[in-house]
This record gives structure tokens, sequence and C-alpha cells, in this order.
């Protein structure tokens, strides 16, 4: 039987992992490193950002949440609609999204979902930029909503086409 790792308490995450390329997440009393990014994955963050900013969001992108103390997530993307208060989050921001990397999960980007859910977000979107779909959860739907490439991710009145987020990444850049 293997040993299990002793919980580390945040304060002790922060002196091992603050500055750590790629970043790493807190997640009660373990660090779970984030996947490496690729251009693809940045791409989609910064062309969410400005959708959203045009749209009247204020997105920020890699920002640490302090909405608990047992957990301290690095969503890819969040966006609130008024101003930000303080250096980190300590309310769950109306929107939060993930993108999946390589070596990232379906199934682990649905469990954070379901955290940001529980502490307040109105909605998380999980893009899968391979397969250029996404996942969107909602407080008002029990389930994850699949979100097909002619299909838009939604939040409140907000609309963003899929279509317009991958055209502008053909625009951007050529995949091998």
């Amino acid at each position: 039987m293997a040993a299990q790792p002793v919980p580390l308490s945040v304060e002790e995450f922060h002196r091992l992992y603050d500055g750590a390329k790629p970043a790493y997440e807190y997640w009660f009393g373990q660090a779970i490193q984030k996947p490496p990014a690729n251009n693809l994955h940045g791409l989609i963050q910064f062309i969410l950002a400005k959708l959203l900013e045009k749209a009247g969001w204020n997105p920020n992108i890699e920002v640490r949440l302090k909405v608990i103390r047992e957990a301290e997530p690095v969503p890819d993307l969040i966006a609130v609609r008024g101003k930000y208060r303080g250096l980190y989050p300590k309310q769950a921001p109306e929107l939060c999204v993930e993108i999946l990397s390589p070596g990232d999960t379906l199934r682990r980007a649905l469990e954070k979902a379901k955290h940001y859910i529980g502490w307040g977000s109105e909605a998380v979107w999980i893009i899968d930029p391979e397969r250029r779909t996404a996942w969107m959860c909602s407080r008002e739907a029990d389930e994850p909503v699949w979100v097909a490439p002619g299909r838009a991710l939604k939040i409140g009145d907000t609309a963003i086409p899929l279509a317009a987020v991958f055209e502008e990444v053909d625009g951007a850049m050529e995949l091998e």
C-alpha cells in the first residue's frame, strides 16, 4: 500500500510553489500542477478575453481565486460585470473559464466547474480546443451542457459564438 501524501497547509503551499512555472493550484491540501499551455490555449484565452470585454465584461487571465481557505485554483480566465476588489478574488467571479491543455481531462475540468458553481459562480465554460467544442455549467442546470461547434457560449444576456472564437484562431495561427 502506497503512503498517502501529508496534506499541505495553504501557507506551506505558498512557500513551496509561489512563482513556480507552470503554475500550481492548491486543492484541499494538495499541490496540483497545471498542465503547460500551448499557443492554441493562450490564443483562445486572449480571444475570449477580447470578446468578453467587447460584450461589457471585465475579464482577467490566470488569477488565483481565494474564495475558500481549502482551495486556491487558477482558472484560465475569469470575468466579472463590475470592478475587481482586492488583489485576489475572495468571492467567486460570475464566470470562470477552463481551456483544456494537453494533459488536461474533461473530468477534472468538470470537477473544478462544480466547485466554482458551488462557491457562487454563475457559469463555467470549458473549452476543448482540439475538438472545437465546449461545455457550459451553470447554477440553473443540473448537468453540464455540451456546446457544438456552431453554437454559442452563454452567460446571462451574453452569447459568444464558438465559431467566432475559432475564426479568430484560424486567422492568427496555422495548426500543424
